[in-house]
């Protein structure tokens, strides 16, 4: 028997075979790119992964230091800083000069908000001065130093501060100062803010007042620009008597007259007695003139020698 095969059907046959041909090659370039994505996948996970710290204190430039020391005190080396959800701390180095174990710093806290809750460590929380607390502080940033608190009362420009002095095995002179900064008045709808200060310095060379200028000329550098950051209160009135009739002023030092040197009085030589010749005249000495004692600084506080 003999078959003979329509035209149009050996066209179909041959479109239907193209087309699994093409099917079985797209078949084939998506096992061998999953292939390769596998591969791909493997081989990341045996490299090394992303380095991460563990440390949630990062460094930044000296200029963006919460505090700032005076003009001629310690220089700032190196700041570190922690951002929290309320605030930010930042430990200050200073340039240190002593043989005693540590290092000379600022310890600055900032926060808006110490009443906000939180499960996790990322809410900065300042706690209240007390005694107890000042000396493990000083405990662990003076170890084997014997530190005594002052009992003077002393305030810088943002009020006042506590401060304890003390002498290391090595002969340098220790200071340790703390001040927290905070509204008067509580806020009722919004928290004005707390700064929280801690100055630890030991030096070889200077003395206690010296050390101690530090903490009365630092100047707090940074603040927060909403409105409701106000930690230093409503500023201070002014003095009655500014603008006022019947109210000189007068430049720092001088009160309401000038002094004057006061004027010798002129000798003339007819005013002396004649000596007769040859005679032998004894002139009493002078009296000494009596030594005046240093007197302190104006505007600093008298440190009580060590024990």
């Amino acid at each position: 028997m003999l078959f003979y095969s329509h035209p149009l059907t050996d066209s179909a046959f041959l479109r239907l075979r193209k087309g699994w041909r093409n099917r079985a090659q797209g078949l084939l370039g998506a096992l061998k790119t999953l292939s390769l994505t596998a591969t791909a996948i493997l081989a990341g996970c045996s490299t090394q992964s992303e380095l991460r710290f563990a440390s949630l204190m990062t460094e930044v430039p000296a200029s963006k230091a919460l505090v700032m020391p005076p003009p001629g005190g310690p220089a700032v080396v190196a700041v570190l800083q922690r951002t929290y959800k309320n605030g930010v701390s930042q430990e200050i180095a200073l340039s240190t000069a002593s043989a005693t174990v540590g290092q000379n710093a600022f310890y600055v806290s900032f926060a808006t908000d110490v009443e906000m809750p939180s499960e996790n460590d990322d809410v900065l929380k300042i706690r209240r001065i007390t005694p107890d607390r000042i000396e493990r502080e000083m405990e662990d940033r003076f170890p084997g130093v014997d530190m005594r608190t002052s009992l003077y009362y002393v305030q810088n420009k943002y009020g006042p501060f506590g401060f304890a002095t003390g002498r290391s095995a090595a002969g340098d002179v220790c200071l340790y100062a703390w001040q927290q900064i905070e509204p008067n008045t509580p806020a009722i709808i919004v928290p004005g803010g707390i700064v929280s200060v801690r100055l630890r310095l030991c030096d070889a060379d200077a003395t206690e007042e010296q050390l101690l200028r530090t903490m009365y000329a630092f100047s707090i550098s940074a603040y927060y620009s909403h409105s409701g950051w106000n930690p230093f209160g409503d500023p201070p009135p002014v003095p009655h008597q500014l603008g006022g009739l019947d109210a000189p002023s007068f430049p720092l030092g001088m009160g309401s007259t000038v002094e004057r040197p006061p004027v010798r009085p002129s000798v003339t030589r007819a005013a002396l007695p004649r000596v007769p010749a040859r005679s032998t005249v004894r002139v009493p000495a002078a009296a000494p003139r009596p030594v005046e004692p240093s007197r302190p600084l104006e505007g600093y506080p008298i440190v009580p020698p060590p024990p």
